[in-house]
């Protein structure tokens, strides 16, 4: 059996796109599918500062992520939900220039230079908290019907 903090550090990696959750100062939730990049201890992504995610993160910087995604090709054939990754985060806003946001998000940032007006871009990182839920990692696609071998919870820190 695969390493599973060493499974979900992979396929953060090689994922690109999230669910983000954040409340807002009256404590209601709003979510947002955003594009990120992650070495797999952390994501990485962008945002515009007027944005309502950005808004609610400056007031709070506890987030929700999850993370759906395919098993394999079969997976997306079949009637059946993606596996999943869930964990709660802090979120962090760095500078344009700190060595982890060059380092993550390379792509994006050449991306933004030659396609829109960065002077209101915001650069994030959310740290994972102390565990994180997975749904269908580190198990057969068809065990994933049975809720007790699907679901695993990993100790993080």
């Amino acid at each position: 059996m695969k390493d599973l903090k060493q499974e979900v550090k992979e396929i953060m990696k090689k994922n690109s796109w999230c669910v983000l959750s954040t409340a807002n100062s009256k404590g209601n939730p709003q979510s947002s599918v955003i594009m990120y990049q992650s070495d797999g201890n952390a994501i990485y992504f962008t945002s515009g500062e007027p944005a309502l995610k950005a808004r609610n993160m400056r007031k709070n910087n506890n987030v929700s992520i999850t993370i759906p995604f395919w098993k394999n090709t079969l997976h997306k054939l079949i009637p059946a939900p993606p596996a999943e990754l869930h964990f709660r985060g802090k979120v962090e806003f760095l500078d344009r220039n700190h060595e982890e946001i060059q380092a993550n998000l390379k792509r994006f940032l050449d991306y933004e230079e030659k396609m829109i007006d960065t002077s209101e871009s915001i650069y994030l990182k959310v740290t994972p908290g102390k565990k994180i839920a997975t749904f269908g990692v580190g198990i057969k696609l068809l065990q994933m019907r049975k809720p007790e071998k699907a679901r695993n919870l990993i100790d993080w820190d």
